[in-house]
């Protein structure tokens, strides 16, 4: 499986949760993870790969910039067009393309930063930032009784380590 494809794969996962839940169990705050919901956090994980989506056509990606788009966080049925526009995208692209990642890594409002990036590589911390994400998503599940897959918030690395445990 290509990066690419292992993207869209996550994302499909995270479109796989939403179609099973409710949306008082996306819209409602939990105080396990300190009284957000479920929704922001998707949203989160959503505009991180809308900013990289954009960072075609501006040359950069800042993920400071993002647009706060409350709509993926209140509307379970969007938020799930988002993901299959974003699964579009990312499966239309063809090659990798250099970047300035923009950041700032500071409280202090002058301090950005740029460093050398690609495409490829924005993709691949996206989706590392997913699965992290993912893992508080699923607190949020766990706590108030849900089933959700035991993969799901969990490295690659850890998921292959746990099986080559397991065989051994």
């Amino acid at each position: 499986m290509t990066l690419i494809a292992h993207n869209i794969s996550n994302l499909k996962q995270i479109k796989e949760i939403l179609v099973k839940v409710t949306d008082q169990s996306y819209t409602e705050p939990r105080s396990i993870i300190s009284g957000v919901t479920v929704g922001q956090h998707i949203r989160h994980i959503l505009e991180f790969y809308i900013c990289i989506e954009h960072s075609l056509e501006t040359g950069y990606v800042c993920y400071d910039e993002r647009k706060r788009d409350t709509e993926i966080e209140q509307n379970r049925k969007y938020a799930i067009q988002v993901i299959d526009n974003l699964c579009t995208f990312i499966h239309s692209v063809k090659k990798d393309h250099q970047l300035i990642l923009k950041a700032n890594f500071s409280e202090i409002a002058e301090e950005t930063t740029e460093i050398n990036s690609t495409f490829f590589r924005e993709l691949a911390y996206s989706l590392d930032h997913t699965v992290h994400h993912l893992a508080i998503v699923k607190i949020a599940f766990t706590d108030s009784g849900q089933e959700i897959d035991e993969n799901i918030g969990v490295a690659p690395s850890t998921i292959r380590y746990r099986e080559e445990t397991c065989a051994q």
